[in-house]
């Protein structure tokens, strides 16, 4: 019934953008964080409605835009095909648009599709880099949307870190270093996961060992926070360590042992931070006797 208002209405009159308004919210509803939600309104065929209203009058594409953010943070949403032309052009029209949820949208889409080495290289020569690193430096939506992007599209891309490197002067990598520092756990979480996509992808980059410490510090100060940002911060941790001695060591040095010990102390853990805790120990024991040695004697103390 929903989706019947809202396909029917006119969005050129008063009552019938209100009404596009009101139906696009409530679809949004269903759609948020509810994969039989999303399915639901999938299946209305809305989708491709949803996304002509983004050509619409301002207040009927805030409200589409809502609403597709929605759907495509479920995995159900459907996958956007870069290699269309007019694919493209879209997707960068709303990366560069001044509209926080068309640029949020645009930002959703690419961390949902964006799953190949070639549709990484597509954003990146396409220009997407650039306009997610001028989402940097706006809302705290709008950096914690670029932050994730920019992740997803330098994991495991060497050539794509070079260019983002490259972009300029270093001032995009600066700008994602200083973000660690800032005042909302997720966007330090989320710097620190672009920080460890550079680094892991390129290991020429980020060699400074102050910065290897720093990123080791953030991540076990994050751990202490009891909602998702805790639960994220040992699997960072885990890919930041995994198969690196030297930044075990300086784990090491930190304490993270004890750290996680601690966490582990509590018996009403998450399933997901238990997980996540156990596999950054994993990789943090995996190749230093120091390390082993030392999780083996808080073991005895038990």
């Amino acid at each position: 019934a929903v989706a019947d208002a809202l396909a029917k209405a006119n969005a050129n009159s008063d009552f019938g953008s209100n009404v596009i308004v009101e139906s696009a919210a409530v679809l949004g509803s269903f759609a948020c964080g509810v994969d039989q939600g999303v399915h639901a309104v999938l299946d209305t065929g809305d989708f491709s409605h949803l996304i002509r209203l983004l050509l619409a009058a301002d207040e009927v594409v805030d409200a589409a835009a809502r609403s597709l953010r929605m759907i495509y943070q479920s995995k159900l949403a459907p996958k956007f095909d870069f290699y269309k032309e007019e694919n493209m052009d879209f997707l960068l029209s709303l990366l560069r648009s001044e509209n926080e949820n068309l640029t949020g949208l645009g930002a959703g889409i690419v961390i949902h599709s964006c799953e190949t080495s070639d549709e990484q290289n597509i954003l990146c020569h396409a220009g997407s880099l650039e306009k997610l690193i001028s989402g940097l430096d706006g809302s705290i939506s709008q950096r914690d949307a670029s932050l994730e992007s920019l992740a997803t599209i330098l994991k495991n891309n060497p050539e794509a870190v070079s260019k983002f490197v490259e972009l300029q002067n270093e001032r995009a990598l600066r700008s994602v270093i200083e973000l660690t520092k800032d005042k909302y756990p997720r966007t330090r979480l989320l710097a620190c996961l672009c920080l460890i996509c550079i680094k892991n992808s390129s290991s020429c980059y980020l060699q400074d060992i102050g910065i290897k410490t720093k990123l080791i510090y953030i991540l076990l100060e994050l751990l202490d926070d009891s909602g998702q940002v805790g639960e994220e911060a040992s699997f960072a941790f885990s890919s930041l360590v995994a198969g690196k001695e030297d930044l075990q060591k300086l784990a090491f040095e930190a304490n993270a042992i004890d750290k996680f010990y601690n966490h582990l102390q509590n018996c009403a853990l998450h399933p997901k931070r238990l997980q996540g805790i156990f596999l950054a120990l994993a990789d943090l024991c995996s190749k230093l006797e120091c390390c082993r040695s030392k999780f083996m004697s808080l073991q005895d103390e038990m």
